[in-house]
C-alpha cells in the first residue's frame, strides 16, 4: 500500500545500481565488489545481506523482508524520502508474495509511508495511505497490533484538532470532508460538501472520531483479556439460505456472518496460545492450541477467498462515526475508507450497501 509517487519511483531510480537491483529484481544482478556503493552512507551490511539472500534464495525470499524494512528505515531516517518509499513498496511485494494481501506484515510499513508523505508535506497521499491502513487493520479487528495503531491514528486527529482550533486550515480537514454534515429538504437528508461549513462541525467530527478510534482499541484489548478466561466457540458451517430472501443475498449474509464470527474464533484461539506460551503451558498444549489456531486460520482464509470470488469483497463492520453516506465530492465508499464526520440526522436514512454483482 503505496502511493503512486512511490510506484512511480520503482523505474526512475536508475542512478544507484543496488537501489535499482533491489527494486528491479528478480531480472536484475547484484553490482561487483568494485561497482558504486548502494548510496552514499548506506549500510553496506544490509546491502549485502540483501545482495547475498536474492542470489542464494530468490528475489522474493521471505528473508528479504527484515532487511529491506531496515533500508527503508535508514532512508526515511537519512532524509531521503523516495528512496525509502521504493524499497518500502519492495518490501511490501516480497510481503506479499509469501504472505498474501491483507496480512498486518504490511501495516509497519504502510505507517512509515504515511509519516514520509506527511512530513514532505505531501497531505493528500499521507491521507489515502492511512486510509488504506484503516481498511488493512478492519481485516484483523481481534489483533493486538492494531491497538498502537488506532492511538497513533487518533493523536493525529488530535493533533489535527489543535492545528485548526489554532487558525491553521490544514487540507486534511477538506480531504476528510471534516465541514460536512446533514442538511434536510424536500428530498429528504443529504450531506452537505466539504469545501466549508461550521467550525463547530468540524471540532466535534474530530473529537468524535477520536474518541471512536481510542474506544476502538480498549475494545480489542477488553475483549482479548475476556478470551484468556472464557472458552472459544467455534461457530457452525453456514447450511442452507432463508427462502423468504433472495438465494444469492442470503448465501452472501450468512455466509459474512459465519467469517465474523470465525474471525473470533481465530482471534480467541490466537490469545488462548499467546497466553499459553506466556505461562509456560506443557509443549502438548502447545501443540494443539498451534494446530487448531492454524487450521482454524487456514480455513478462515479459504472460506474469505471464495466468498470474495463470488460476492466481492468484504464490506467491514465499522462505518467512521457519524458517517453513513458519501458527500456530493466523493465518487464512492471505496475513494477513502473515512470520508467524511457530523453528527447523523434525527432519523437515519438507511446504509449504502455495495450491490451483489
Amino acid at each position: 500500500m503505496v502511493s503512486f509517487d512511490a510506484r512511480r519511483m520503482l523505474g526512475t531510480i536508475t542512478a544507484n545500481i543496488v537501489v535499482l537491483t533491489i527494486i528491479a529484481a528478480p531480472y536484475a544482478t547484484f553490482a561487483q565488489p568494485d561497482s558504486p556503493p548502494a548510496a552514499e552512507g548506506a549500510p553496506q551490511e544490509i546491502v549485502d545481506e540483501i545482495a547475498e539472500i536474492e542470489s542464494l534464495q530468490g528475489a522474493n525470499s521471505p528473508d528479504l523482508i527484515e532487511p529491506l524494512t531496515a533500508l527503508s528505515s535508514f532512508y526515511a531516517e537519512g532524509g531521503d524520502p523516495d528512496l525509502a518509499l521504493a524499497v518500502i513498496a519492495r518490501a511490501t511485494e516480497v510481503i506479499e508474495v509469501n504472505h498474501g494481501l491483507h496480512t498486518l506484515d504490511e501495516a509497519q510499513l504502510t505507517r512509515r509511508s504515511v509519516r514520509i508523505e506527511r512530513a514532505r508535506g505531501n497531505a493528500e497521499a499521507a491521507w489515502n495511505e492511512e486510509q488504506e491502513l484503516l481498511a488493512l487493520i478492519r481485516r484483523h479487528p481481534n489483533d493486538a497490533r492494531t491497538v498502537s495503531i488506532l492511538h497513533d491514528i487518533a493523536n493525529g486527529r488530535e493533533a489535527l484538532l489543535a492545528r485548526y482550533e489554532g487558525g491553521e486550515f490544514p487540507p486534511e480537514i477538506g480531504l476528510g470532508c471534516y465541514y460536512s454534515e446533514w442538511k434536510y429538504e424536500t428530498s429528504g437528508w443529504r450531506r452537505t460538501g466539504c469545501g466549508s461549513g461550521n467550525k463547530v462541525t468540524v471540532i466535534g467530527a474530530l473529537r468524535m472520531e477520536s474518541d471512536a478510534y481510542r474506544r476502538e482499541a480498549a475494545d480489542i484489548a477488553l475483549r482479548r483479556a475476556r478470551w484468556v478466561k472464557s472458552s472459544c466457540a467455534r461457530p457452525a458451517t453456514p447450511t442452507t439460505a432463508d427462502d423468504r430472501r433472495s438465494r444469492r443475498r442470503a448465501e452472501a449474509e450468512e455466509t459474512e456472518a459465519y467469517l465474523r464470527a470465525m474471525s473470533d474464533y481465530v482471534g480467541c484461539m490466537q490469545v488462548k496460545h499467546e497466553h499459553a506460551e506466556r505461562t509456560n503451558a506443557p509443549p502438548e498444549e502447545l501443540s494443539r492450541l498451534a494446530s487448531e489456531t492454524g487450521a482454524a486460520a487456514d480455513e478462515l482464509a479459504a472460506r474469505t477467498v471464495l466468498y470474495e470470488e463470488r460476492f466481492g469483497p468484504i464490506k467491514t463492520s465499522y462505518t467512521c462515526p457519524g458517517k453513513i453516506l458519501p458527500p456530493p465530492m466523493l465518487k464512492s465508499l471505496d475513494d477513502l475508507a473515512c470520508v467524511h464526520s457530523g453528527s447523523p440526522p434525527p432519523e437515519n436514512p438507511r446504509p449504502r450497501f455495495a450491490p451483489l454483482r
